[in-house]
């Protein structure tokens, strides 16, 4: 069963499969960058507008 050639259809879909495995961590490792540089950016800008308001 094993030795049987496999269609065309089988090897698509497996490189398609294997392409999707391989570049999702990648693409949910920059996801979560941009959200961890956002939320800190917000932050930031928080911290600076309360500090902002007591010297004031």
């Amino acid at each position: 069963m094993l030795s049987r050639p496999r269609s065309l259809l089988f090897w698509l879909v497996l490189i398609i499969l294997l392409y999707i495995i391989a570049t999702a961590p990648t693409e949910l490792a920059h996801f979560v960058l941009s959200v961890w540089r956002g939320a800190k950016e917000f932050f930031d800008s928080l911290d600076i507008l309360i500090h902002t308001l007591k010297t004031s």
